[in-house]
């Protein structure tokens, strides 16, 4: 499994407590069939207890969770090795398991005899009177004694009628127990396997230690000691290093053999909590398949802490515990198949899974850890087109539910996963899907590289992307500098993240950076650094560093970046970075090769996520002339490049776009290459004033005034703009309806832009503390300033007053210094007149054909009076009006009418 993760350094504190969300949210998992791991050989527990008693579960208890007609379908059972005076005491139970319920079974020895032994003991290690450790080898002298007793135990079962399949030499050899039990080096137990394996009738497993240590598999990984065992048997309970998963290499399955999660191990006696055990657990048994593990065995499989409860720490003496049914989901489902890749894209960093595919390769499985409090739509792109699955459930309140799924015929269903639950969904393959043959990537505009520096002296150590760097205390990332003095690197925009893409590191010690510092230029060309604390990575998956660079944390801006520190002096970190760039919000570009294809996964991906502000497609072959990509597109703002002719809506082609078709609240927009649009048009819904920038020249529409604004300490100067808004100009509108803007020419998003301090916004923001935006309070429309905590969300085609205006006012009032009249203004020819103007007491407006609404406001844009014109003539009384200028407007259908009066 590949895992996206994108993870904010300054919401670690959010991410991993307990602080949540609840929510729905959108995920994807991507499954590959082509990419192919291990088969599953299955999965159960050991059927021995504390003491080792093997009359410790009944044959009911054992039928209830193993064999193909149980009810949690284990399928492999571990078996303990007495001393040989005991061995029949182990006969029953391995008949049942073998001859009646047809599980594979295996056998483990923990010791010897004690007489065969270096300390002469039982016990693995022992202080002996004088206070000196004696610690228990297998002396060298009675290797082929102990060969011989291992395949007496074989021929012993055998005989009476029952074939074990595989034995272990050697129960957890790393183990300096005070219990039963044996120590070997790895050279000393490979060694054994390697000379003396073959005396022993029996399928082997080996070393069974505590770990997956890659000293135990360098000592294994010997062509004759491969020639004598057939497992690779580890426990979890150790480190899990990566030698190990070179025995597949050599038809050698790998079986984790034993683990257990004792949550009252600590002395801390407590009963099973859903919310950390449940999941616990399923992490370690997914953890473990994703390590390529074959099998997963349980330690004592009726125990609190087990598949089956023994009456204690809430549990229910013989009934089956929520780890036994989680393990149950894994074991019927997953028993028999192959994994295949998948790849997850989950922004949250919650959902972990794995998933699997069966030798018909007709049914694919796939497994869900969803640990949080969120709810998800999660979309899975299959290999196949399907119609139909089912979903398996096991939560606090559901033990192992399964429900039927059906769907429209497609090879991406959307399921809902439930919050805080393990689940199992099968699909089922309809029809066969053509391999997509395009390629696609991720395309960053604004990384690292393209930044200038302010002076050579800053060097090139800063051109990170793509590149395998070393990230520790004595190894800075960008430059080593913390102040100005060699220059800095001069950001080109007003960008709020800065991102770093891991695909993977390595590390001698611990996998975090800790006091990860930036240190960086703010607004007023100051030096500044900031701590973004500790970050824990996440093992085997691509990941994102985000550090959060908007003025809600770099509360005095960032306009510069210098380096990145930390203080990691032994865990040095050695990581292999993808892109590192700079983003504002979440946009996303893409850029896409090879041949076309409607149902290539990644251009679904694209189209369905609002993100998305622009695909080029300028590298693809066999796209129609008519490919209409808006229509698909959830962002209906995008972008989409191509070299051959298209005249559908937002194409462009050779630079030039025959029909540039941008809405309202219809999405984020950007221009990464700027073009020519022969038509160009913006819808947007009005009711009274709002603001408007365009990344194209404009014709004002009929029924809208338009006003350019001059701001001050005191207020905003409103002028009337006549016919045309110009492109990358900050307007304020007037009006009430649904308004097309027309235009054509040239359509850019210019980066940084300012304009009369007015920030454009083509990629929604929050505006930062200390701008204005544009509000109505108290009837009164102004610009109002952001405090800290309360800044408001600046959607594209929008604009905010820069927050380096140094403005302190309360309010910043609209003036208007002209008139604004309207394109279909009702004039004296069609029959309107208002009277007397100057007015002290009433106005009267008459020969109107028809009704209107009207409303009356003052030159700041405040509502004062509102009703009805009727048709002929109206007497409207304005004696409480404060002397000044005020505007009547009025509107009728389409039509509307404007007009300016002084009040004495």
């Amino acid at each position: 499994m590949r895992k996206l993760y994108q993870l904010s350094l300054i919401l670690i504190a959010v991410l991993f407590t307990s602080s949540v969300e609840v929510s729905a949210q959108n995920a994807k998992v991507q499954i590959d069939k082509n990419k192919t791991y291990q088969k599953i050989t299955g999965f159960g527990g050991f059927v021995c207890s504390p003491q080792f008693g093997y009359n410790y579960m009944s044959t009911d208890e054992i039928k209830k969770i193993w064999g193909t007609n149980s009810e949690a379908e284990y399928n492999i059972m571990r078996l303990y090795i007495p001393a040989e005076n005991n061995w029949p005491s182990t006969l029953a139970t391995a008949k049942l398991a073998k001859n009646d319920l047809g599980l594979k079974i295996f056998a483990s020895p923990w010791t010897m005899p004690a007489e065969w032994k270096t300390n002469n003991s039982e016990v693995a290690v022992y202080t002996d009177a004088n206070g000196v450790q004696q610690i228990g080898y297998l002396k060298e002298e009675h290797y082929e004694d102990y060969a011989l007793y291992l395949n007496r135990y074989v021929t012993y079962l055998r005989d009476n009628g029952v074939e074990l399949d595989y034995i272990s030499i050697q129960n957890e050899p790393d183990e300096r127990a005070t219990y039963q039990g044996c120590i070997w080096t790895p050279v000393q137990i490979a060694a054994f396997v390697k000379n003396y394996g073959h005396l022993i009738n029996c399928k082997v497993i080996a070393p069974e230690s505590v770990g997956y240590s890659d000293a135990f598999s360098d000592a294994f990984l010997n062509a004759d000691t491969m020639l004598n065992f057939e497992v690779y048997g580890v426990h979890q309970y150790g480190g899990i290093q990566s030698k190990y998963k070179e025995f597949q290499n050599y038809n050698k399955e790998i079986w984790m053999t034993e683990y257990l999660i004792n949550w009252n191990s600590g002395g801390t006696v407590r009963d099973f909590n859903w919310g950390i055990d449940a999941f616990s657990f399923a992490n370690s048994v997914n953890d473990a398949l994703l390590g390529n593990v074959n099998a997963w065995i349980h330690y004592a499989a009726k125990r609190y802490y087990g598949l089956m409860g023994d009456g204690t720490n809430g549990t229910l003496d013989g009934a089956i515990t929520k780890r036994g049914y989680i393990l149950s989901q894994y074991a019927k489902f997953t028993t028999g198949t192959t994994r295949i890749e998948s790849t997850w894209s989950d922004a949250t960093a919650q959902l972990k899974g794995s998933s699997y595919i069966n030798d018909a390769v007709d049914k694919i499985v796939l497994t869900i850890i969803n640990p949080s409090q969120n709810t998800y739509n999660l979309t899975v792109d299959l290999p196949f087109y399907s119609v139909k699955g089912t979903k398996t459930i096991t939560s606090q309140s559901i033990d192992m539910q399964n429900t039927a799924m059906n769907f429209a015929e497609t090879f991406r269903p959307v399921i809902s996963i439930e919050a805080s639950s393990f689940i199992t969904l099968t699909f089922e393959k309809n029809k066969e899907k053509i391999a997509s043959q395009m390629s696609s990537k991720e395309v960053h505009y604004a990384k690292i590289e393209n930044q200038s520096v302010t002076s050579p002296t800053f060097g090139t150590t800063y051109q990170i992307s793509g590149k395998t760097v070393t990230f520790s205390n004595a190894s800075p990332l960008i430059s080593p500098n913390m102040n100005d003095a060699n220059g800095y690197l001069k950001l080109d925009n007003r960008y709020n993240k800065f991102i770093m893409h891991v695909k993977s590191f390595t590390t001698a010690n611990q996998g975090n950076t800790d006091n990860t510092t930036l240190y960086y230029i703010n607004d007023n060309g100051e030096v500044k650094s900031k701590n973004y604390g500790k970050f824990n990575f996440p093992a085997g998956v691509e990941f994102d560093l985000t550090f959060d660079i908007s003025k809600s944390v770099l509360t005095d801006g960032c306009t510069g970046v210098i380096g990145l520190r930390n203080s990691n002096y032994s865990s040095v970190l050695t990581l292999n970075l993808g892109d590192v760039y700079f983003n504002i919000a979440d946009e996303k570009a893409t850029e896409f090769g090879g041949i076309y294809s409607d149902d290539d996964s990644l251009l679904m991906d694209a189209l369905q996520s609002i993100n998305y502000v622009s695909l080029d497609f300028r590298n693809i072959s066999g796209i129609s002339s008519s490919q209409n990509w808006r229509a698909k597109s959830a962002n209906k703002n995008s972008v989409f490049y191509v070299t051959a002719n298209n005249t559908a809506d937002n194409v462009v082609s050779a630079m030039s776009c025959q029909n540039l078709n941008l809405i309202d609240q219809g999405g984020d927009f950007n221009v990464p290459f700027g073009f020519s649009a022969v038509s160009a048009s913006f819808s947007k819904t009005i009711a009274g004033y709002d603001v408007l920038v365009l990344p194209f020249e404009a014709h004002i529409p009929q029924g809208i005034t338009a006003y350019t604004m001059q701001p001050s300490s005191t207020k905003i100067t409103c002028d009337i703009i006549q016919g045309i808004i110009p492109a990358n100009t900050p307007v304020l509108l007037s009006g009430s309806g649904t308004f097309i803007f027309n235009g054509t020419g040239n359509v850019s998003t210019p980066k940084a832009l300012t304009v009369n301090q007015m920030n454009p916004v083509y990629i929604g923001i929050k505006a930062p503390a200390g701008s204005y935006t544009l509000k109505t309070v108290n009837n009164t429309a102004g610009f109002y300033p952001v405090t800290v905590g309360s800044e408001p969300l600046v959607s594209s085609f929008h604009f905010y007053l820069s927050e380096k205006n140094g403005y302190n006012a309360a309010a910043l009032p609209l003036e208007f210094t002209t008139l604004g009249t309207v394109q279909n203004q009702l004039d004296d020819q069609v029959g309107f007149k208002l009277y007397p103007n100057p007015a002290l007491e009433e106005i009267f407006v008459d020969k109107l054909s028809s009704d209107f609404d009207y409303k009356i406001f003052n030159a700041q844009g405040t509502l004062m009076n509102s009703g009805t014109l009727k048709s002929g003539n109206t007497r409207i009384k304005i004696e409480l009006l404060p002397a000044g200028v005020y505007f009547i407007n009025g509107i009728n259908g389409t039509s509307t009418i404007s007009r300016k009066f002084i009040k004495r």
